[in-house]
């Protein structure tokens, strides 16, 4: 993350966009940070980012609570995204998370006919 952070800061004038950093280490286990436009560098319990957000920002924080498991975070992630993407036309088609843990990455992919939620679920 702080090379991130770096990275973003020393190209400030040239980057449009911010950026969502996420990962595991044995001293601090799961980490996300949040380093929008100039550099900054925020940790959080989670970020969300992107031009369907602004649609998702009051389902993630109603729902979200601390210690989900990684099978209820990724439902909530889930449900977000293919909510966004029914509001916003450049959000994508399909979805990938990965979940990192000490085991490694845990991969999944949901096709743009399997979202719960939108034109395919309604």
């Amino acid at each position: 993350a702080h090379l991130m952070r770096q990275l973003c800061y020393e190209n400030k004038n040239n980057l449009m966009a911010g950026v969502i950093v996420g990962g595991w280490d044995p001293v601090h286990g799961g980490q996300v940070y949040n380093i929008p436009l100039g550099g900054t560098i925020m940790q959080m319990p989670f970020s969300i980012g992107g031009s369907g957000s602004t649609y998702i920002y009051g389902l993630v924080d109603a729902s979200f609570q601390e210690n989900m498991s990684a099978e209820d975070t990724r439902t909530l992630v889930k449900k977000a995204i293919s909510h966004a993407m029914a509001r916003d036309g450049s959000s994508g088609g399909v979805i990938r998370t990965v979940v990192v843990t000490a085991d490694g990455n845990d991969r999944d992919y949901t096709s743009g006919n399997q979202l719960p939620y939108g034109p395919a679920g309604w």
